[in-house]
């Protein structure tokens, strides 16, 4: 009996298990932008950017890119707002029936009730453009 009772005493406490250090997550690149300020840019050119700026091939851009826009149209399509981070909220907004006016005879007109798509801004984003001039 003196000698379990010595065993259970010579037993090792549970090892603690270490905190798990957190990596700290890479400074964001800065992106490369290559446009002309007031010229549209292409589909293209902006997957080549994205592609860039992760460091993927143009197609494995092109494919997250895709993915990520028909979840977004998806969503929208329901009916949901979709907040884009830092840039904006994509929505559905509903227009009522109402009556107008013919602007070249005056006569009342019904206009339709429609759905439109819109898009708000964040406030982040507007002071960075409002902040750029």
């Amino acid at each position: 009996m003196a000698r379990k009772m010595a065993k259970k005493a010579t037993k090792k406490a549970p090892a603690r298990k270490k905190a798990a250090k957190k990596a700290a997550a890479p400074a964001p690149k800065p992106v490369r932008v290559t446009a002309v300020p007031g010229k549209a840019v292409t589909a293209s050119a902006l997957l080549q950017s994205v592609a860039d700026h992760l460091g993927v091939k143009k197609s494995e851009a092109k494919a997250m890119t895709e993915g990520y826009l028909d979840v977004v149209k998806a969503y929208v399509m329901k009916g949901a707002k979709v907040k884009i981070g830092d840039v904006g909220m994509i929505m559905i907004r509903h227009r009522k029936a109402r009556m107008g006016r013919n602007p070249q005879t005056g006569e009342p007109v019904k206009i339709k009730a429609s759905k439109k798509l819109a898009f708000r801004q964040s406030a982040v984003m507007k002071a960075q453009v409002m902040g750029s001039r």
